[in-house]
């Protein structure tokens, strides 16, 4: 395939050359940083690649079934893939978050915006149709929580997503040499005001004021009251805690390591999953990110317990590589690559993947037959 540039592209990696090209090296490298010694970034790349799928064959394959119900949330998928909240993504192109969000609406797919966008939320829904998720962080003033949440239930989404995993910033130490700021880099974070004073010294601060690192479990009756909507918790990776989440009323569990930018040396997300889907035990829809690239890796994860996977940088990466037209052309290739995959392993329905399609390193054998 090609983009409008005529440079051709082959999978979802692919882009990640040409937007390098294109992007500042402080911004391209916001992008690409994990936490610390980027150990569990390199966890999340590599451990889908060592899910090894078991194929069955002589099945009928010519009619493949990817379309996706979440009803506890109330969305309808094309397939069963979401596209994350990522921040800042005017970095990536002129046009972030309305861009991005209206290839998700092109392709059938649900777009979470964030907090930490450099649109207002408004101004994506009014500009991008199609169904959409608000991911957030809680303030201690609750006050400027309940304002955001008001906003984004005026806008019509049909769930919040708080973030769990980040009481602190993480140790990004590429962004800590780049001096990296919203403010150096020319764009805000225009959806709040961050209270804190000038200077580079400022840099956790500027993105980060006012987060409550207190937000507890006892916490979650007072989101509960706060809104209307179904609440997600992102963030998860211990079973432990997507056990205690179901006990809390949650409509979704979200396993997420953050894409490997807050603790360096956790566990990959595809070791998480399965985990977490043996203590959630199908009482809530299962959203894993984290690594994924390849719709192998969507089948892969939807035979370890997830209801849908989602794709992260490499879709930052086809902004970059080529606005909307970049991410439409990204997530056309996501949708022929799981048709494909499904196809080879004589799965002729999402609704149909099994956990015997897969076998996880060390494991001795195959769990159940297809």
């Amino acid at each position: 395939m090609e983009l409008p540039t005529g440079e051709v592209v082959c999978n979802l990696r692919d882009f990640e050359a040409i937007a390098k090209k294109k992007m500042d090296a402080v911004d391209y490298d916001y992008y690409a940083a994990g936490g610390e010694d980027e150990l569990t970034l390199q966890r999340n790349k590599e451990t889908w690649q060592h899910i090894v799928i078991w194929p069955r064959f002589l099945v009928d394959c010519s009619h493949i079934e990817m379309n996706t119900q979440l009803r506890s949330l109330g969305l309808d998928l094309s397939m069963p893939v979401l596209v994350p909240p990522m921040a800042m993504q005017k970095l990536a192109h002129p046009d972030g978050e309305v861009a991005l969000a209206r290839a998700a609406h092109a392709a059938g797919l649900p777009y979470c915006f964030t907090q930490q966008a450099t649109t207002k939320f408004e101004t994506v829904c009014e500009q991008a149709p199609g169904p959409k998720l608000f991911q957030m962080y809680i303030f201690e003033d609750r006050a400027l929580s309940e304002g955001l949440l008001r906003r984004a239930e005026a806008c019509g989404v049909k769930a919040i997503v708080i973030t769990v995993d980040s009481p602190v910033l993480g140790r990004r130490e590429r962004d800590l040499r780049n001096k990296f700021t919203p403010a150096s880099r020319g764009v805000a974070l225009v959806n709040y005001v961050a209270r804190t004073s000038n200077g580079s010294q400022d840099a956790v601060k500027a993105r980060t004021s006012g987060r409550d690192a207190g937000f507890s479990w006892s916490d979650l009756a007072w989101a509960k009251q706060a809104t209307r909507l179904p609440i997600i918790l992102k963030g998860i990776v211990h079973p432990a805690d997507a056990a205690l989440a179901v006990e809390h009323g949650v409509a979704a569990v979200w396993v997420s390591n953050h894409g490997g930018r807050q603790l360096d040396g956790g566990p990959a997300t595809a070791v998480a999953l399965p985990l977490v889907a043996s203590a959630v035990r199908g009482r809530v829809p299962l959203i894993v990110d984290g690594g994924v690239a390849r719709g192998a890796d969507v089948l892969r994860a939807l035979a370890l317990g997830a209801s849908a996977a989602c794709v992260g940088r490499p879709l930052l990466w086809a902004l970059a590589a080529g606005g909307e037209q970049g991410a439409g052309l990204a997530l056309a290739m996501l949708r022929e690559e799981l048709r494909t995959a499904m196809a080879l392993s004589g799965v002729v329905s999402v609704h149909k993947v099994a956990r015997g399609l897969v076998q996880l390193p060390g494991e001795p054998s195959l769990h159940s037959s297809l």
